[in-house]
């Protein structure tokens, strides 16, 4: 009588898609931290075996560095569809409140917020490279959110960029801690009346 094996085939899936895997990665990471997720965690989220998981995206490391280069893009993304929208100052922050409020609230079994704000700032202490990516998305962040205000017709919008990012740091840390959506709302209005 021959026994099935319950172990994972070797290699890859025939369906692998490595956006996927990243996205399912992003997840585990965003909710455990870069410290706090295993490999074994990771091919559980990603469907992978370890070597299938290296053979992919490297070490641990470096698929969490991928991991950031991937939601830093998405956020990038993000901020290119608002631009395109050309709305007025406050429906523009509110529409941009929103989509990010959404995104926080959500996580594989609670809010987990945002993986830079919630997991890279921790990581960078240590990691030169994420130091490095969590300054490249904190300048795209100011950026693109003072093109934003400029564009919507806020005269002090070099000022208010960096205030606004800090409130959508504090609500991820919020969405994080458990705060409910209508503390996160009321937070995001108040900012808004500040500045429109």
């Amino acid at each position: 009588m021959v026994q099935k094996s319950s172990a994972r085939p070797r290699g890859r899936p025939r369906s692998f898609d490595p956006d996927r895997a990243l996205a399912a990665a992003m997840e585990r990471f965003r909710t455990r931290g870069f410290a706090g997720t295993s490999l074994d965690e990771l091919a559980d989220a990603t469907g992978l075996n370890r070597p299938s998981l290296y053979s992919a995206f490297g070490d641990k490391r470096a698929l969490y560095l991928a991991v950031l280069e991937r939601t830093h893009a998405r956020a990038m993304r993000g901020f290119d569809r608002l631009a395109e929208a050309q709305l007025a100052l406050r429906p523009m922050l509110e529409t941009m409140f929103r989509a990010i409020i959404d995104g926080y609230l959500t996580g594989e079994d609670r809010p987990s917020g945002c993986v830079f704000v919630s997991t890279a700032a921790t990581a960078s202490v240590t990691d030169e490279h994420v130091r490095a990516r969590l300054a490249e998305f904190l300048a795209m962040e100011d950026e693109r959110i003072e093109r934003l205000l400029a564009d919507a017709g806020d005269e002090r919008a070099g000022a208010h960029a960096p205030v606004i990012a800090a409130i959508v740091h504090s609500l991820s840390i919020r969405a994080r801690a458990g705060a409910p959506r209508e503390e996160l709302d009321a937070l995001a209005a108040n900012a808004i009346d500040l500045i429109a």
